[in-house]
């Protein structure tokens, strides 16, 4: 198939065909908007349908102009307000018109006002609470002010359902939190009864290993739970609380196993939390199980860093290492390389020394964090 050129010639065609603009055109657009602005109609149509009301008067309180939210507002049509002092409309209550007064007195000498709250009184003898602000503009010799009223009532009503929607929402999302809370629970305690009726050692520790895997998530949602935020989690409580869960489980009487945590307080997201969360049980739990002989001493390290632009993980022991000829990227154990998905799930790089002890680095980038 033979594809022909642009009827513009080459460098003229824009995005899917359409021509760039050439400067004149840039010239004839500014010239329309020049144009357009001038316009009494363009005019006419932005002050008349401003959503909030707004009146014209002079410095001696008559009003000169306004739009229709400020005839809604009243309850008046335009043609009684124009021409009318302000003042005497009673459009305020007594005890409010000398405060206006002094308003006027004041834009009278050159100033701006507001906001400030006034009542202002319907047709129908309803009360509207306001927040009225002034500027001054000259048209054409004429001094003039120029005043904005906001309906603070109608702005009240409709915060109050954004808040009702928003706490809706925060509740919801919440429950269902705690639903998910409650249900790890459950699969946790029914592996703890399983483990019970299993006598095989390898399989009775291969459900442990899965044991720990789903309380470390379910300790996050846990968390999150009695957070004061939403989707993000103190990142030092939940790391302790796993590594916590750990000891009890393969070091309930103080050994020979010490574990040294220096984890930085910080509130982190689901989505990157619950990954660096299971890479640490993995890697403590390997270490607990492998890398000490009976009655030898060891240590466990956990070192976490937030830094601007990425996190710092470290986890090491002074154990006995890995066996020479083993392959790290191709092991068959199931937590190594759960610990090898978990870093490419959240973009993140892994150095290790597998001899004269074990230690992993893991470095991750900050990521955006999901808001609701």
């Amino acid at each position: 198939m033979q594809y022909e050129e642009s009827s513009h010639g080459p460098g003229l065609g824009g995005f899917n065909g359409y021509p760039e603009i050439e400067d004149k055109s840039i010239e004839d657009h500014l010239e329309l908007m020049e144009d357009i602005r001038g316009s009494l109609i363009f005019l006419n149509a932005i002050f008349d349908y401003n959503p909030d009301p707004w009146y014209l008067y002079d410095l001696n309180g008559r009003i000169i102009d306004c739009n229709h939210a400020f005839e809604e507002l009243l309850g008046h049509r335009k043609q009684y307000l124009i021409g009318r002092n302000f003042l005497s409309l009673k459009m305020l209550p007594l005890i409010q018109r000398a405060r206006s007064k002094l308003i006027l007195d004041k834009n009278a000498s050159g100033m701006a006002s507001g906001p400030d709250e006034f009542e202002f009184i319907r047709k129908d003898g309803h009360i509207v609470n306001v927040e009225v602000k002034t500027s001054l503009i000259d048209i054409k010799g004429h001094k003039l002010i120029i005043a904005t009223a906001r309906d603070v009532e109608k702005h009240l009503i409709r915060e109050e359902s954004l808040k009702k929607q928003t706490e809706s929402r925060e509740e919801l999302v919440e429950e269902v939190y705690r639903q998910i809370e409650k249900n790890l629970q459950i699969v946790t305690s029914l592996m703890n009864l399983q483990k019970a009726y299993m006598g095989d050692e390898e399989d009775a520790q291969l459900l442990q290993d899965t044991h720990n895997r789903v309380k470390s998530i379910r300790k996050a949602y846990e968390k999150l739970h009695h957070s004061p935020e939403l989707t993000r989690i103190n990142f030092a409580e939940y790391s302790k609380s796993i590594i916590s869960g750990l000891l009890s489980t393969y070091a309930p009487e103080p050994g020979n196993v010490a574990i040294n945590i220096d984890i930085d307080e910080l509130f982190m997201g689901l989505d990157m939390a619950i990954p660096m969360g299971m890479i640490i049980s993995e890697l403590v739990s390997n270490s607990f199980r492998h890398a000490f002989d009976p009655d030898v001493y060891g240590e466990i390290k956990v070192d976490f860093k937030a830094f601007p632009a990425h996190y710092l993980l470290k986890v090491s022991d002074n154990g006995k290492g890995f066996p020479e000829d083993v392959e790290f990227g191709k092991t068959s154990s199931l937590g190594l390389l759960l610990v090898n998905s978990l870093v490419d799930q959240i973009d993140a790089k892994m150095n290790m020394k597998l001899q004269n002890g074990a230690c992993f680095q893991i470095k991750a980038p900050r990521r955006e964090e999901i808001r609701f």
